[in-house]
C-alpha cells in the first residue's frame, strides 16, 4: 500500500508538472506568435517605406530626364535657329549682290540707251 500510495503522490506530483510545462510552452506559443505578427506588421511597414522612397526617387529621376531632355531641345533649337540665321544672312547677301548686279547691268543699258537716243537727236 506504502508503495502505491508513493506512486500515486509521484504521478500527482508529475502531473503537475506536466501541466505546468504544458502550460508555459502555451505561453511560449503564444509570445512566438506575437513576435511573429510583430514581425510581419514591421516587415509591412518597411515595405510601405521602401516602396514610397522608390516612387519618390523614381519621380525625382523622371523630372531629371525631363530637365535633361529640356535642355538638350533647348540646344537643338539654338543650334537650328543659328543654321537658319547663316543661311538667312548668306541669302539675303546673295540677293544683294544680285540684284546690285543687275542695277548695275540695268543702269549701263539704260545709259548705252540714252547715248543712242541723244546721238540720234543730235544727228
Amino acid at each position: 500500500m506504502v508503495v502505491t500510495q508513493k506512486q500515486k503522490v509521484m504521478l500527482q506530483k508529475l502531473k503537475k508538472q506536466v501541466k505546468l510545462l504544458q502550460k508555459k510552452e502555451e505561453q511560449s506559443r503564444d509570445k512566438l506568435d506575437a513576435a511573429i505578427k510583430k514581425v510581419k506588421k514591421l516587415g509591412k511597414v518597411y515595405k510601405t517605406k521602401l516602396s514610397k522612397k522608390v516612387r519618390s526617387m523614381q519621380s525625382k529621376i523622371a523630372m531629371a530626364q525631363a530637365k535633361v531632355y529640356i535642355k538638350v531641345a533647348a540646344d537643338i533649337e539654338r543650334e537650328l535657329l543659328k543654321g537658319i540665321e547663316k543661311k538667312a544672312k548668306a541669302v539675303a547677301s546673295a540677293a544683294a549682290r544680285i540684284e546690285k548686279l543687275h542695277a548695275a547691268k540695268l543702269a549701263k543699258v539704260l545709259s548705252s540707251k540714252g547715248k543712242k537716243k541723244a546721238g540720234k537727236k543730235r544727228k
